[in-house]
């Protein structure tokens, strides 16, 4: 195995686990710095600070490896410390449903990541699963604006095309699709076509490549050479600047809930998502990547296949500690 630098930053842009000690102690075990973790979905205001309080005794009672950051001056006290800073962040604009005040008291509890809508239309903006892609309203351009002035990362993984270039050209600052891959590697309602990839790194944004079976090319069964393929591919396109790893792992979960992610509180019906054969289970894992310290196994792949070393490196993590100093 290729040896990291000993100060190298490992950073994954998003993982929903339900953690436990095991998994806590592979993301340690595996050197990673930070890892964005989700909170909540469709949860409501008073679940959602609820579920920070949640996070919050997590990190108490496992203070020993992980760590609370607010700051990207948490993530490197964390390198130092030998710990893993989470990062907080909610996949879905649910939590603050119509009230713009709401943003900075989560804020103000840790949230650093916020997506304007998850795959359905919110009040904020269109969803990548609607017919049709209402862009940014008026509420979403007032909410990019807050976030931007607090310093939270506006995230449009699940938005439609018209969305992103909206929120890309009405953000201030640069914005992130922290778990997604380009359209031309895999087909998928979730991956982003080229000309929303030129926009967003036209504008210093940034892109977490994806390990969720229905992001890539033979789902669970993709080849890691392949995925390494894409990312040179990626490269050509908009250099090795602006991309990292957001690898939407989702460990130690029962089938129910990709159901609830799916399905949430807004219909009644089944969907199904992305899955083609209608299933209800959790997709396979690809067998290369099972599990977060599976980044230091990418990082080797990418250098096999030809990546050089240190754009390597940047991809696994110095990216996105740069794209986060921008912000907070």
């Amino acid at each position: 195995m290729t040896n990291l630098p000993k100060n190298q930053i490992i950073i994954d842009g998003l993982e929903y686990c339900n953690w436990n000690r095991e998994i806590l102690e592979d993301l340690w075990n595996g050197g990673v710095t930070a890892v964005h973790t989700t909170l909540v979905y469709w949860e409501d205001t008073q679940e959602s600070f609820n579920k920070i309080s949640e996070f919050e005794n997590l990190i108490k009672e496992n203070s020993d490896i992980i760590c609370h950051a607010k700051k990207t001056q948490d993530i490197l006290d964390a390198k130092k410390n030998n710990k893993v800073a989470f990062i907080f962040g909610f996949q879905n604009s649910a939590p603050i449903a119509n009230n713009i005040f709401l943003i900075e008291k989560f804020f103000n509890r840790g949230l650093r990541f916020m997506q304007l809508t998850y795959n359905n239309q919110t009040p904020l903006a269109g969803g990548c699963f609607e017919e049709k892609d209402s862009g940014v309203s008026r509420f979403g351009k007032a909410v990019i604006e807050e976030m931007n002035n607090l310093g939270m990362i506006v995230d449009l993984s699940h938005a439609g095309k018209v969305t992103c270039l909206d929120a890309i050209k009405f953000s201030k600052k640069p914005v992130a699709i922290s778990h997604a891959n380009p359209s031309f590697f895999h087909q998928s309602l979730r991956n982003i076509d080229n000309d929303v990839l030129l926009a967003l790194v036209n504008k210093d944004g940034f892109i977490g490549l994806s390990l969720y079976p229905y992001h890539l090319k033979d789902n669970g069964n993709c080849k890691i050479e392949d995925f390494c393929s894409m990312i040179k591919e990626l490269i050509n396109l908009i250099g090795t600047d602006n991309i990292g790893i957001g690898s939407d792992l989702c460990l130690n979960w029962p089938d129910e809930v990709v159901m609830w992610m799916r399905n949430g509180k807004w219909t009644k019906e089944i969907d199904y998502g992305e899955s083609k054969d209608k299933n209800i289970k959790w997709p396979k894992q690809p067998h290369w990547y099972q599990k977060p310290s599976d980044i230091t196994n990418l990082f080797e792949a990418m250098c096999k296949n030809g990546i050089k070393e240190q754009i390597a490196l940047k991809i696994i993590g110095t990216n996105w500690f740069n794209f986060m100093k921008t912000h907070f």
